[in-house]
This record gives C-alpha cells, sequence and structure tokens, in this order.
C-alpha cells in the first residue's frame, strides 16, 4: 500500500539526521527497534544498564521484542515505554496492553 502525504515547511532550516516525520492521528509504519537499537541492546546489555527506553512503540509487542532481545543478551533491565505515537493511546485496549508490558511510561503531551 502507497500512501502519500503532504508537508509545508513552517520553520526553514537545514534537513539533518536524527530527525522524525509525525502524521497527525498516527499510523506510520516504521519499525520501533532499528538494527541500530539492537546493536545497542547489546552494548546495554554489555555496561549493564538498569533501564532500557524504547521509543515509538507501536504496540506490547514492540515492548515484548526488546526485553526478548534484552534477556537474550543477558540483561534483565526496566523497559521504559516512551510512548510517541498516537496509536498507542487511541483506545484503553491499546493503553492497557503498553502499559502492561513495560516497567516504566513515558509519555509526550500532543
Amino acid at each position: 500500500m502507497v500512501q502519500k502525504f503532504s508537508t509545508e515547511v513552517t520553520v526553514g532550516g537545514p534537513l539533518s539526521n536524527n530527525k522524525g516525520i509525525n502524521k497527525l492521528g498516527g499510523g506510520l509504519s516504521a519499525d520501533a527497534l532499528t538494527e541500530k537499537d539492537k546493536a545497542d541492546i547489546i552494548t546495554a546489555a554489555r555496561i549493564g544498564v538498569d533501564f532500557l527506553a524504547v521509543s515509538f512503540p507501536r504496540s506490547s509487542a514492540d515492548l515484548n521484542y526488546a526485553r526478548e532481545l534484552a534477556q537474550q543478551a543477558g540483561l534483565n533491565a526496566k523497559i521504559v515505554a516512551k510512548v510517541e505515537r498516537a496509536e498507542t493511546v487511541a483506545n484503553d485496549e491499546a493503553m492497557d496492553d503498553i502499559i502492561l508490558a513495560s516497567d516504566v511510561i513515558n509519555g509526550c503531551s500532543w
């Protein structure tokens, strides 16, 4: 399925890395865990972090996957859900799933 989006630049300037695009109402298809994130989990296990944050989880499955990768790497860190996608708070069931799959919630205000 191909989707097209129109955008409007409201503040001009250079476009650089580590920037994201948000779609009003949610629905972006990007994975929550990138290849870099997966490598970072291995590094986190090596240094023994206490908390592991997952940015832009789509559902509890993303958090469970991060926890599984961490445990496979020997890390038993608390999972922080950085709730930044509209679909994760779209209804009570979605929110409950995120809450149950995480140890800490970090929400943003839209």
